[in-house]
C-alpha cells in the first residue's frame, strides 16, 4: 500500500517469491504490505517492515469447510508454521473428514498438499498458493475468504500504520539533517551501550570511523565519554573536560528517559576552540554595549614638562601586561589617563570596565567586582550577575579610589590577582579571567601600609608600576589648553580672561585641579554672558568658590610622595602663603581703587563702570579702611 497516492498492488506470490517480492515493493514506496494466511505471516517474519497480516479465523475456515463438503469427503486444510486447535470439535459437529497440512516453506507445502492427495484428500482448503498447487495435481481446493469487515479494518490499519511509519521517517530525517550540519558532536548508545547514531561532527572529534560500530557494544568509547556511568545512574553529566589527540573538548551526557527508565544515552562534545570563540563574541557584545576607552593621550594636555615626562613613562607602561597604580590629587584626571592606557595597550579591542571603589558599600562592590549567584542575599538579581572582573575578562579593569576599600575585600582582589580566577558572590565555582588591573587612589597607600589600613601584600601586587599625576598648580603651562574646551562650547575665547584674572588662577593652589578650575570657570562663563570680560564678576566667584579650608589637604603631591601636610599646609601660617579669599580681597581693593581715580573719585560712577551697586562699592571701600586703621 503506497499512501501518498492510496494505490493497492495485489498479487498472488509463492512462498518462496514473497519475501523478494514485499522487498520490490517497499522499494518501490509502498509503505506498508498486507499478507494473508501463511504468506503474511512469513513476510512480517522476514523483511522487518511494516506488514499488516490479515488474520484467519475459525469461522472463516468452517465456511470453507462447508464449501469444500459439497466438493469431496475428505478435506485437507494447510497451516503455516503451527497447526491449528479445534479440528476435533469440527469434526465432530460437522462429521467430516479434515486433516491439517502444515509448512514453514514453499517446498513443505507443495510436498505437504501432494501427499495428502495421494492419500485419498479430495479438497484441499487454503490460501491462494494452496489453491495453485492443487490445481496443479488436478485436485480441487477452497480458499479461505477473510470476511469484508475484517479486510476493511486491516486497509485501516495500514493506512494508520503508513502514516505513523511517513512521520516517523520524517521526524529522523530532520534529525539526521540536524546532527549532520551540527557544530557539535553527537554519538548515543541504547539501554546495553551498543552505538545506534552519531553523526560526522563527532567522528572527526573522536578519530574513529564510527560506522562500523554500529549496533555493537563500545564499552571503551562509551566508557571514555561517560555514556556507561549516565546509563547506570540515570544523571546528567555537565560541562566535562576530555582531551582526544591533544584537543581539548567540552562534554555534555544526558540520559534517555522513557516511561521513566533509561533507554539510552546520548553524548554532545563541542571543542574547546569554539567555546574560545563564543567567549570572544560576548565579549565583542560586551565591547559593543559602551565597555571602551574614551579618551586617548592626544586628548590629554602636556605642555609642562612634568607632565610630558608623564605622558613619555605612560606610553611605555601601556605596552606591559603589569599591573600600574596611578596617584594623584583629587581632580586631576586619574580615570582619563586610564582610558588613554588602555587605549594604546595591546589590549584596546577588548573591554574596558571602570567602578569607583569608594562610592558603594562593601557588600554592594563585593557583588559588581565579582558577580553574584541568583538568591546570594537579600535583592540578588534573578538569574545572578556578571561581575566585573568577568567583564573585563581580556581586557582591562579600573579600580578608582583603590585606598578605599574595605580589608574583607582586600583579601578577595588579592586572590583573584594572584590566581586570576574569581568565585561569584554565593556561588561555588571557579571561573578563570585574565584582565589587566590599573588602579587609582589619592591616599599616600605606602603610609595606609604602615598604618595597618592596606595590605602590604595587595599594594605590591597593584603597584607594580606607578603614575603620579602632577597637581594643577605644578602645571601652569596647561591652563590655557585646558580651558580651551570650556571656552568653546560657551563660544568664548582666552581674551575673556584678563592678565590679572590668569594670574590670579596661576597663583592659586587649587586644592580640586582641574575639576575645580572648571567648575569656577563654567559659572563665570555663564554668568558673564555677552560681555567680552568681567574681572569683579571673577573675583566674586572666586571668594564664593574657595574651598573650605583643608579641603584637599590630605592630597599627596606629584612625583614626591609628600604626605597631606607637606602637599596642602593646613595653616597660612606654617606655609606663608595668603588665602585665596585675602588674595581675592587684595585683588579687588586694587581694582576698586583704580577705576575710582579713573573716574575722579565719582563713586556712583565707579560703581556703575564696576557693575556694582553704590551700597557694594561703599562697603568694600569701609572694609579697607577699617583694615589699615
Amino acid at each position: 500500500m503506497n499512501p501518498q497516492t492510496d494505490d493497492l498492488f495485489a498479487t498472488i506470490v509463492g512462498l518462496d517469491d514473497a519475501v523478494s517480492t514485499a522487498r520490490n515493493l517497499i522499494q518501490d514506496g509502498y509503505e506498508v504490505i498486507l499478507g494473508h494466511g501463511g504468506t503474511g505471516g512469513m513476510i512480517a517474519r522476514s523483511i522487518g517492515q511494516p506488514v499488516v497480516n490479515i488474520p484467519i479465523t475459525m469461522l472463516e475456515i468452517i465456511t470453507a469447510l462447508q464449501t469444500a463438503a459439497r466438493l469431496g469427503n475428505k478435506i485437507g486444510v494447510t497451516s503455516f508454521a503451527v497447526g491449528r486447535e479445534g479440528f476435533k470439535i469440527i469434526r465432530d459437529i460437522l462429521g467430516l473428514d479434515v486433516r491439517q497440512i502444515v509448512f514453514n516453506s514453499q517446498k513443505e507445502l507443495e510436498d505437504g498438499v501432494k501427499k495428502a492427495i495421494d492419500e485419498g484428500v479430495d479438497v484441499i482448503v487454503g490460501g491462494g498458493v494452496s489453491r495453485k498447487i492443487a490445481a496443479g495435481l488436478q485436485a480441487s481446493a477452497v480458499i479461505i475468504e477473510p470476511a469484508r469487515q475484517i479486510v476493511q479494518d486491516a486497509l485501516g490499519r495500514a493506512r494508520a500504520l503508513a502514516v505513523a511509519r511517513r512521520r516517523e521517517i520524517e521526524t529522523h530525517e530532520q534529525l539526521q539533517t540536524i546532527f549532520k550540519i551540527m557544530d557539535d558532536g553527537m554519538i548515543g548508545v541504547d539501554a546495553l551501550g551498543h552505538l545506534n547514531f552519531y553523526n560526522q561532527t563527532a567522528e572527526s572529534m573522536l578519530g574513529m570511523n564510527l560506522g562500523l560500530h554500529l549496533g555493537l557494544p563500545v564499552p571503551k568509547l562509551a566508557d571514555s565519554l561517560g555514556l556507561m556511568e549516565v546509563l547506570h545512574s540515570g544523571s546528567k553529566k555537565s560541562d566535562e573536560i576530555i582531551k582526544v589527540r591533544d584537543n581539548e573538548l567540552v562534554l555534555n551526557c544526558l540520559p534517555i528517559l522513557i516511561n521513566g527508565k533509561v533507554r539510552g544515552a546520548v553524548g554532545l562534545l563541542k571543542e574547546g576552540s569554539a567555546i574560545h570563540n563564543i567567549d570572544r563574541k560576548l565579549r565583542a557584545r560586551i565591547y559593543q554595549k559602551g565597555f571602551i576607552a574614551k579618551h586617548t593621550m592626544n586628548d590629554i594636555v602636556a605642555r609642562s614638562p612634568g607632565m610630558r615626562k608623564l605622558i613619555a613613562k605612560a606610553k611605555q607602561f601601556a605596552k606591559t601586561e603589569a599591573a600600574i597604580m596611578i596617584c594623584g590629587e583629587t581632580g586631576t584626571g586619574k580615570e582619563f589617563l586610564t582610558h588613554a592606557l588602555h587605549h594604546i595597550s595591546p589590549r584596546h579591542k577588548a573591554p574596558f570596565v571602570a567602578i569607583n571603589c569608594a562610592a558603594l558599600p562593601e557588600t554592594l562592590l563585593e557583588s559588581e567586582l565579582f558577580g553574584h549567584e541568583e538568591g546570594a542575599f537579600t535583592g540578588a538579581k534573578k538569574g545572578g550577575k556578571i561581575g566585573l572582573f568577568e567583564l573585563a575578562n581580556h581586557g582591562t579593569i579600573f579600580l578608582d579610589e583603590i585606598g578605599d576599600i574595605s580589608p574583607k575585600l582586600q583579601v578577595r582582589l588579592l586572590r583573584v590577582l594572584e590566581n586570576k580566577e574569581v568565585m561569584r558572590v554565593g556561588g561555588d565555582k571557579i571561573v578563570p579571567v585574565d584582565a589587566r588591573v590599573i588602579s587609582s587612589t589619592h591616599k599616600d597607600l605606602t603610609e595606609e601600609v604602615r598604618a595597618g589600613r592596606f595590605r602590604k601584600d595587595l599594594y605590591y601586587r597593584l603597584a607594580v608600576l606607578r603614575l603620579t599625576i602632577p597637581p594643577l598648580r605644578q602645571r601652569a603651562q596647561d591652563i590655557p589648553e585646558l580651558l580651551a574646551p570650556l571656552l568653546k562650547g560657551y563660544q568664548k575665547t582666552l581674551s575673556c580672561i584678563t592678565q590679572d584674572m590668569y594670574k590670579q588662577i596661576e597663583s592659586y593652589h587649587w586644592p580640586g585641579n582641574i575639576r575645580e578650575l572648571n567648575s569656577l570657570m563654567e559659572s563665570y562663563l555663564i554668568l558673564l554672558g555677552n560681555r567680552q570680560h568681567n574681572e569683579g564678576l571673577f573675583m566674586d566667584l572666586f571668594e564664593e568658590y574657595e574651598a573650605p579650608r583643608g579641603l584637599g589637604g590630605r592630597q599627596t603631591d606629584a612625583g614626591e610622595g609628600a604626605s597631606a601636610a607637606s602637599a596642602f599646609p593646613r595653616t597660612d601660617e606654617a606655609s606663608g602663603m595668603r588665602t585665596l579669599k585675602e588674595q581675592l580681597n587684595g585683588h579687588r581693593q586694587n581694582i576698586i581703587r583704580r577705576t575710582l581715580t579713573q573716574c575722579g573719585n565719582n563713586k556712583s560712577l565707579a560703581a556703575r563702570k564696576l557693575r556694582i551697586s553704590t551700597n557694594t562699592l561703599w562697603r568694600a571701600l569701609r572694609k579697607e579702611t577699617e583694615k589699615n586703621a
